[in-house]
């Protein structure tokens, strides 16, 4: 199976075009994992640094659900989950890759910087 970016889907959109929320939560979260992707919506775990690295797997999941639709993205990773294991799931492998992508590292840097200067709009 090839673990290419290309799994995200043909083209990447411009991030300045998805509204991606962030949220700390306590709990919603399998105790195993640092944050989780809903739609555009990533959970933290509270007392979790939300670091570019991982805002930028989390951002890959984002991508995902828009490339793959809600309903196949769950099916899919269901069933890769139960296939191949959290950590040779596709879908995993993909979102570790895109940890090190220009793109989704600008697009973490991006959204990161806007959180601790709330005033700036994305095109800034």
């Amino acid at each position: 199976m090839n673990y290419d970016l290309g799994l995200l889907g043909a083209a990447l959109p411009d991030p300045d075009l998805i509204p991606v929320r962030i949220i700390s939560v306590p709990w919603l979260i399998p105790t195993w994992a640092r944050a989780q992707t809903w739609w555009n919506v990533v959970l933290v775990r509270r007392g979790v640094a939300l670091t570019r690295r991982l805002l930028a797997h989390e951002l890959a999941h984002v991508q995902q659900w828009r490339s793959l639709g809600g309903w196949n993205f769950v099916h899919l990773y269901a069933r890769y989950l139960i296939r191949h294991g959290y950590e040779q799931n596709p879908l995993e492998i993909v979102a570790r890759l895109a940890e090190q992508d220009d793109y989704f590292l600008g697009w973490a840097r991006k959204i990161l910087t806007m959180r601790e200067k709330p005033g700036l709009s994305p095109k800034s």
